[in-house]
């Protein structure tokens, strides 16, 4: 074993990786499932109290007196209950954060920082992982993210959304998907960054940002959104959140270990499809607040078997994409 590590130490540190990523997840459903309820229910009074705090200070009434249009419009923007209060300002607010952390990544790719030498160490370590049978496991988990599934993915999943006549939801899967793929589209031409000389499988377009991490997000998180929104178990959407967790990471991870991106790749890959999940995820709750759309539906059995047909047709169509087109770029 002490052999076989010292000839493997890409193979232990990756092995480390994925260990700690999996403990990491299961402890933070653990402590979702066993506290998370009364955590939000701690917050939500906390949330009240703050409220009727800030409103009894003699200051605050000074101000609601002296400027009232003003004073009720911030009011409005952090009320509950409705998607222009709360729910528009911290969407709106995660937006601009993620905007921030994507243009402070740009700078730093293009300015040569230190995330550059960063790519360059870990690209170097992948690359001694050509020969490793794990590149296998990673060829299939990055067929997931490959334009051909995720295309029929979007296909199914429009199909299960008119199935269950809520044709609305299909608004957001496009925006999220359409939106988040342009942007990295455009992206790609503004940069023009050359992929990592060790490249695994040949790839003809740029390489910053990550086309396969911005739909890991972009898609499989809105798919992730739709299932914790028709579900009604807590423990359910815990574990779904945990799974979809689990999915973008291996997804961006596959990426660095064939080494088709460099990690900052990756990186604004992720921030790119968290923006237009957000933005999707936005408009579905606007549209549930008028109405358009309904959750709590009754699923027939048709519309189940529908469900297990897609699952077992985009498995499929990873496998076979994986054996027909990827793996013969290894030889």
């Amino acid at each position: 074993m002490i052999q076989f590590i010292e000839r493997h130490p890409q193979l232990l540190s990756l092995g480390m990786v994925l260990i700690f990523i999996m403990a990491l997840l299961w402890l933070i459903q653990h402590l979702l499932i066993r506290y998370g309820k009364r955590a939000l229910a701690l917050v939500s009074r906390a949330d009240l109290w703050l409220r009727e705090h800030l409103a009894r200070l003699p200051m605050m009434v000074r101000l609601q007196r002296r400027y009232p249009a003003l004073f009720g419009f911030i009011a409005e923007r952090f009320a509950r209950g409705h998607f222009s209060g709360l729910i528009l300002t911290v969407s709106t607010l995660l937006n601009i954060y993620i905007l921030a952390l994507f243009a402070g990544l740009v700078e730093d790719v293009v300015s040569a920082d230190s995330i550059v030498t960063t790519d360059l160490f870990v690209s170097q370590h992948m690359s001694v992982l050509r020969e490793s049978g794990i590149i296998d496991f990673f060829i299939l988990i990055t067929s997931s993210g490959s334009t051909p599934v995720t295309c029929l993915i979007i296909l199914l999943t429009a199909i299960l959304c008119m199935m269950l006549r809520q044709p609305y939801i299909i608004i957001g899967l496009l925006i999220s998907t359409i939106g988040s793929t342009a942007f990295t589209f455009i992206n790609k031409m503004v940069f023009q960054r050359a992929r990592p000389i060790d490249i695994l499988l040949q790839e003809h377009t740029y390489s910053f940002p990550s086309g396969h991490a911005t739909i890991s997000i972009a898609l499989y998180g809105f798919l992730a959104y739709m299932m914790i929104r028709f579900s009604q178990s807590f423990v359910r959407q815990v574990r779904i959140l945990s799974l979809a967790l689990l999915l973008f990471l291996l997804i961006g991870l596959s990426r660095i270990v064939l080494n088709e991106h460099y990690l900052s790749d990756v990186i604004g890959g992720f921030l790119v499809g968290s923006l237009w999940l957000i933005i999707a995820i936005s408009i579905m709750e606007w549209l549930t607040a008028r109405s358009k759309i309904n959750w709590h539906v009754s699923w027939s059995a048709h519309q189940r078997y529908m469900v297990w047909f897609s699952v077992v047709a985009v498995l499929i169509a990873i496998f076979v994409y994986a054996n027909i087109y990827q793996f013969p770029l290894l030889t």
